[in-house]
């Protein structure tokens, strides 16, 4: 008897837990992607006041790698936060994955400018490394978009594939200093050499450099982020059912999810969980489409009420 009301008592502290899988998820990403935006874009302002005051132009200031990378990033950033909003009002975060690799690659930029700033500006110019908003920009905000991005648990896996498409803001930005350093020149209307690539060393050299100093990040990034993914889902797997668990508990807590979702949905789709019913369904060897049925008629069970409430409602209105 003890026994049993233990496994009661331990199923349904899981219940709970499942039902609402990944509303500290949506928060946790809510709180980041915030922190990502408040920062990039307060470090960018910082630096356009400055430049303002100096009378230095403003359109000049966009020609930093920097400036870019931070507005990318928050970009980014900010288009996970209406997601992470509807993540906390249904109790399941997620999101497109082209957000999930745009978001990469403002990480990859603005990890990179910190590195370079670091590893070759300041040897050649502390104060632009680390001088006044420059710090913000090379220092603070890079390590607060690092700690913010791996906050964000997408659940995507990153390919190669991937890590290229997020390393090419970083190319396309090379190609355009080349062409306005070197093939134009200041001297005709190009930029000036911000960051002393034709400086200390040859050209070639310095590319060769970057683009090593890139696709380091790159990969390394990569990396962290998949096998952040991988603990991650061993951790939620662990805290789920016991494994000799009742297949028919799984079933019931699904259709109690689809309840909750089909109370908090627009009326016009059908949003359906897959992420976690897979990993259900992987976790305790059971099929994903019988897993899918449940919730389809927990969510539909739902709004059919939510129906019938408003029909009640307008007819109590008409007749009043």
């Amino acid at each position: 008897m003890m026994s049993l009301k233990r496994k009661k008592r331990r199923i349904g502290s899981s219940r709970e837990y499942i039902i609402a899988l990944t509303r500290w998820n949506s928060r946790l990403a809510l709180i980041a992607c915030f922190i990502t935006v408040f920062f990039s874009l307060y470090s960018i302002a910082c630096g356009i006041i400055l430049y303002v005051s100096t009378g230095q132009s403003v359109k000049e200031f966009f020609h930093y790698f920097t400036i870019n990378s931070n507005f990318l990033t928050a970009f980014s950033a900010s288009m996970i936060i209406p997601y992470a909003i509807e993540g906390i009002r249904k109790k399941h975060f997620s999101y497109p994955k082209w957000i999930a690799v745009l978001h990469y690659s403002g990480l990859v930029c603005t990890t990179l400018t910190m590195a370079f700033a670091i590893a070759i500006i300041s040897w050649v110019d502390p104060v632009m490394a680390f001088g006044g908003y420059n710090f913000n920009l090379h220092i603070l905000c890079p390590i607060m978009v690092i700690v913010s991005f791996f906050l964000v648990e997408s659940g995507y896996h990153f390919s190669m594939k991937n890590a290229f498409r997020a390393e090419l803001p970083t190319l396309i930005y090379m190609v355009i200093y080349f062409i306005e350093v070197v093939v134009i020149g200041k001297e005709n209307g190009g930029w000036e050499d911000l960051y002393y690539m034709t400086v200390y060393a040859p050209i070639p050299v310095s590319t060769i450099v970057v683009l090593l100093l890139a696709t380091g990040i790159t990969l390394l990034l990569r990396w962290l982020h998949n096998k952040l993914n991988e603990i991650r889902a061993r951790r939620m797997a662990a805290r789920l059912w016991p494994k000799d668990v009742d297949p028919v508990e799984i079933n019931i807590e699904i259709f109690g999810l689809g309840r909750y979702m089909g109370r908090h949905s627009d009326g016009e789709y059908i949003e359906i969980p897959l992420d976690l019913i897979q990993m259900l369904a992987t976790e305790y060897d059971l099929d994903t489409e019988k897993l899918i049925k449940p919730f389809i008629r927990g969510y539909l069970d739902s709004m059919n009420d939510m129906n019938e409430l408003h029909n009640r409602t307008t007819r109590s209105d008409q007749t009043s």
